[in-house]
């Protein structure tokens, strides 16, 4: 469907710039946050859990809000023991459509508290911040 003007609406797709290293601790720390005044696609993001060792347990978690002014609901929470295997030492969180908000938040409950190298995108219309 064509916009004002006869152009369709377009997203423009960009590496977050909340993306990098993420101190881990034993509370939960937003590491990824995002809403949008229109509806927004959360591209999906990654995280290096190769330097995790034996006792480290790092949860990740996925939290939207349904409404405009509501609470974050979780959407999905992984949890991650010890050394990594080989092959699979990448944290993927999926793509989310979106419009009111997201949270990603991280914490560490054992283990030395680390730094993890985290990557998100993210695809607003153009115009939208």
């Amino acid at each position: 469907m064509a916009g004002a003007g006869g152009i369709p609406p377009m997203l423009r797709l960009k590496r977050s710039a909340q993306s990098g290293s993420k101190a881990m601790a034993t509370d939960w720390t937003a590491v990824y946050t995002e809403s949008s005044v229109m509806a927004y696609l959360f591209l999906g993001g990654w995280f290096d859990l190769s330097t995790m060792a034996l006792g480290d347990i790092i949860e990740i978690r996925v939290q939207k809000q349904l409404s405009a002014g509501g609470a974050l609901t979780n959407h999905d929470l992984k949890t991650y023991n010890d050394v990594q295997p080989p092959g699979h030492q990448v944290a993927y969180i999926s793509p989310l459509p979106d419009v009111f908000g997201i949270e990603i938040s991280m914490r560490q409950t054992l283990g030395v508290l680390k730094a993890i190298p985290a990557e998100m995108f993210d695809a607003m219309r153009l115009g939208i911040a």
